[in-house]
């Protein structure tokens, strides 16, 4: 079977693969477990090709660290061989994201099925709530919306977190209802992320700015995930703002015309442009395609100056503080 697995839930992938692998016979697994970059995607394929080992015929193939605009004409060719992979052979492609546009991305998804895993948005606490009280009911744990909640808004959309912090709860409830109390003193809210730098960025507080940049760098946070989170968050401030400025009041078009999933949002969000200068979005928003860029350049220097500079749009002094070392 050929499988695509994308998203940006690299914890979500990493146990989709770890399920694929222990469906092989421990006794053959170096001989039937194999993974390949994506820049060797033909030595994969024929790897794939060959038939497995042992007396359990089962075989696992994974490429890893596919965007699908890297496979050229050539890649397009060996992919002919796909329908030829033995059904008890795996063959999976891992990415981040697909563009379903592409001629390689159509004839992939026309031979394998799709396993999609997205972060949820990290200001979606409802979802993020909703994810924990699924997996809160799978482990046998009980707990009320308010502690849900609380637990969303703690460790945020890091499913990996939300998991090993679960079982800590379960084991602790050995199978009682926990009270708001008791998971609060279990599950301290100390998880600092991209939304709250972003925060901190626009209320002009540039040490707090620094110490959240700094501890999302320590929980080892890629700058360009972190970039892209800021990015999305001031584009949806500049498209409020906007649309205020243009005169749009109701709630339920200004979602609409901003693509905001879920209008109750917008009150919220009109709260945190009210007095923010139209001008000062748009510059933020140009500044940070520009740092997303010298990021993907390998340009992680500039990261910190980019915030301090993005942080006093939002002053009407310019803020001082000490630069911390980020290397």
């Amino acid at each position: 079977m050929i499988s695509l697995l994308v998203g940006d839930d690299r914890y979500a992938i990493s146990k989709k693969l770890s399920a694929f692998k222990k469906s092989l016979n421990p006794a053959w697994l170096s001989f039937n477990y194999h993974r390949f970059h994506a820049s060797v995607v033909d030595e994969a394929i024929y790897c794939a090709l060959t038939p497995a080992f042992g007396s359990v015929k089962a075989k696992l193939v994974i490429v890893e660290d596919c965007n699908f605009k890297q496979f050229d004409e050539a890649v397009m060719d060996i992919f002919q061989l796909l329908p030829k992979v033995p059904q008890s052979t795996d063959l999976i492609f891992v990415a981040s994201s697909i563009d379903k546009r592409l001629k390689v991305s159509k004839f992939l998804l026309s031979q394998s099925q799709l396993f999609e895993f997205n972060l949820i948005a990290p200001w979606r606490i409802d979802l993020i709530a909703q994810y924990i009280r699924t997996q809160s009911l799978r482990i046998g744990l009980s707990l009320d919306q308010n502690s849900r909640e609380y637990l969303a808004d703690a460790i945020g959309n890091d499913s990996a977190r939300i998991e090993s912090e679960l079982q800590l709860l379960a084991l602790y409830s050995n199978g009682a209802k926990l009270s708001l109390k008791q998971v609060r003193s279990l599950i301290p809210s100390t998880t600092q992320n991209s939304l709250q730098l972003a925060k901190a960025i626009r209320e002009n507080n540039a040490q707090k700015a620094v110490d959240l940049l700094q501890e999302l760098l320590t929980k080892e946070t890629f700058p360009v995930a972190i970039c892209a989170t800021l990015i999305t968050q001031f584009r949806t401030w500049l498209w409020v703002k906007a649309t205020i400025v243009k005169g749009v009041k109701s709630d339920s078009e200004i979602a609409k015309i901003c693509q905001i999933a879920n209008f109750k949002r917008v009150y919220f969000l009109k709260q945190e442009v009210q007095t923010i200068p139209l001008q000062s979005l748009v510059k933020a928003v140009s500044l940070l395609l520009d740092l997303e860029i010298a990021l993907k350049q390998g340009k992680r220097n500039l990261l910190l100056s980019s915030i301090l500079a993005i942080t006093q749009l939002f002053a009407s002094q310019p803020v001082k503080t000490a630069a911390k070392s980020f290397e």
